[in-house]
């Protein structure tokens, strides 16, 4: 299944009778009919014809036969259109080889060698085999069950060159310069590695540990399957361990002891894991290093299909973590922050807007935070709501609430009275209740919070986010600037989950945190205003501004994307795509003078570090 850059990969560990070649394959093309259309790719364990506990017999010439002949019979009999990477014996001038073949339909594509052969403990495969190590650099071709096939060093490439992978073999992974280095390095996207894994204490960490680091090193993905419990137990016990990783994230694993056959699928996205590899210098660098001409391309079919079906559905919140671990890093990111930047100055005393939202609770919050945690005296933040006839009785009472639960110094200044002078000296009618009557009221608090700043030797501290900072949402010089930001390195999503984590850290205030996270979202510049009927919702924003600067999504797709997670006809979906791109492209010159403010999350919009744009960039029109 390949659709929108996606691709389906299953993962597979059959019952296995050791040294019963024809009731293996059996069981895998019964196996098969399950994956049938569900996935483009299905990854079997190492030695799975054999199975890979058959020891001496392994000089039998009668496996060997029957080995051939069941992949004969599996050929003829292959209910499977995508690849199969199947674990295989080879022998080649009476000398034997662990080998995967890669197949599709009636045809080998490919047989690829083993190259690191275990031989200390329970291992000793040099008994058995001869590494692929050096005959891969003289043979290109070998002959098998009559038919020419590629053989040694290969990278498998679909007809349009956009899923390529590569194969490699239980240890291999293991071993401190693997063949997956080399195979990455020359363009695969994709290692699949047919395994025999025995199980003990602590190992599965191992096997983990190490594939995440593979693929996450090299903006890749990476398939596992070792073979089942269903292996001789006369030894060892085999683990079943099957693990598909992307880009150092597990997105699905199985480390079960079911003695039956057993699948696992994952969705790769390979379109992020190419603009992963376009921006990772590392990966430049290494790739010249390590070019190599002596790989082979050989095309095989991948089929496309009109829907996708997707395992388990996208992460629809992104930025937000998962563990609550993570919380607490970024408080104490915010509060390292500030107070390095406190310590520069050489001052203990901040200004801050409250208005009883939700950026500004979150940096008040996160400012007592750190004040508590470095010693700082609390009433050195001056917390100051600005009312005007649009703000609400509700967040009023909420901001007053606030700070005096958390005993900071509190200042409330009506600015009412103050905002038609400044409409009539530019010549505004005052009754019009434009973009203009509410940007006077922006500005002017933020010009009162400035000149307090000034008056108590102190800095005023912003309270943007990076979702309103994506969409401008903010008046030009007034809450888009202050001399820091603590908030711009974490997403509206984000905020609204950390708030939720000071209910822990504050209980005295918890309830008065519980009504500020249910408020409808408003800068209240007007009457009634509600920012989310205006630019649309905030998970929908944060989910395409991932999908952008992340995985290098184009509009379309991140389109198609909208309409599976959150359920959006097609038009609505392209609705909100095309008012971000717009609104981000025509913003950047807000961004380009914004105040300094760490990065807290996996990227920033910084333009001194991270979004390096012009502010009159183009969004292309449509045609």
């Amino acid at each position: 299944m390949y659709s929108q850059g996606f691709v389906k990969v299953a993962s597979v560990s059959p019952t296995v009778r050791v040294g019963d070649p024809f009731f293996n394959v059996k069981q895998i093309i019964k196996t098969l009919e399950q994956i049938n259309n569900k996935a483009s790719f299905a990854c079997f364990p190492e030695l799975a014809v054999s199975g890979y506990s058959v020891g001496d017999l392994i000089y039998q010439t009668y496996l060997y036969d029957l080995s051939c002949q069941a992949i004969a019979y599996f050929l003829k009999n292959n209910p499977y259109e995508g690849v199969i990477i199947l674990g295989g014996l080879f022998r080649y001038n009476d000398v034997m080889y662990n080998c995967s073949f890669v197949i599709q339909k009636d045809k080998i594509l490919g047989i690829v060698p083993k190259v690191y052969l275990p031989h200390s403990n329970e291992f000793y495969e040099t008994r058995w085999f001869n590494s692929g190590m050096e005959i891969m650099e003289q043979v290109h071709k070998v002959t098998f069950l009559g038919k020419e096939v590629p053989f040694g060093k290969i990278i498998f490439v679909d007809q349009n060159h956009e899923v390529k992978f590569g194969v490699e073999i239980c240890a291999d992974l293991w071993a401190p310069i693997s063949p997956h280095d080399k195979l990455y390095a020359n363009g695969a996207l994709l290692i699949f590695n047919s395994s025999a894994s025995n199980d003990y204490v602590g190992k599965e960490k191992a096997r983990r540990l190490i594939i995440q680091s593979a693929s996450y090193k090299w903006n890749g993905a990476y398939i596992y399957s070792s073979t089942s419990k269903t292996e001789s137990t006369s030894e060892v016990v085999f683990s079943g361990h099957k693990i598909i990783s992307q880009n150092g994230e597990i997105i699905n694993e199985s480390d079960s002891f079911n003695s039956s056959d057993e699948i696992i699928y994952g969705d790769i996205d390979i379109s992020y894991l190419k603009f992963a590899r376009v921006n990772n210098s590392w990966y430049k660098i290494v790739q010249d290093q390590l070019r190599d001409t002596a790989y082979q391309e050989v095309e095989y079919q991948i089929l496309k299909t009109k829907d996708y079906v997707f395992e388990k559905y996208f992460e629809l919140l992104p930025f937000v973590p998962k563990e609550k671990e993570a919380f607490q890093k970024i408080i104490n990111i915010q509060a390292a922050s500030i107070k390095k930047r406190l310590d520069y100055i050489g001052i203990k005393k901040v200004v801050l807007g409250v208005s009883g939202g939700l950026d500004s609770t979150l940096a008040l919050l996160s400012l007592c935070y750190a004040f508590d945690k470095y010693g700082f005296d609390r009433k050195g933040i001056i917390a100051v709501t600005l009312p005007t006839e649009n703000t609400s009785q509700n967040t009023l009472t909420l901001a007053r609430k606030l700070m005096q639960g958390l005993k900071v110094t509190a200042k409330e200044i009506n600015i009412n009275d103050n905002i038609d002078p400044i409409l009539l000296q530019i010549g505004h009618s005052k009754t019009e209740k434009d973009i203009t009557y509410e940007n006077v009221q922006a500005r002017y608090r933020t010009m009162i919070l400035m000149n307090l700043a000034n008056l108590n030797q102190a800095i005023v501290i912003g309270t943007t986010d990076m979702s309103e900072l994506a969409l401008g949402w903010m008046t030009f010089n007034a809450d888009h600037m202050a001399m820091y930001d603590i908030n711009v390195g974490l997403t509206k999503t984000v905020v609204r989950k950390t708030v939720e984590y000071y209910k822990e850290i504050y209980p005295e205030v918890s309830d008065i945190l519980d009504e500020v996270i249910n408020l409808p979202i408003s800068p209240e510049l007007a009457k009634d205003q509600k920012t989310e009927d205006i630019i649309g919702k905030y998970e929908i924003n944060d989910f395409i501004l991932y999908r952008f600067l992340k995985n290098g999504d184009s509009p379309s797709r991140i389109t198609y994307l909208l309409t599976k997670g959150f359920n959006l006809t097609e038009q609505e979906a392209h609705k909100y795509v095309k008012n971000f791109y717009k609104r981000f492209y025509s913003q950047q010159y807000k961004r380009l003078s914004s105040p300094e403010g760490v990065k807290i999350l996996d990227l920033s919009l910084s333009p001194r570090t991270e979004v390096r744009l012009n502010g009159d960039i183009y969004f292309p029109e449509e045609e």
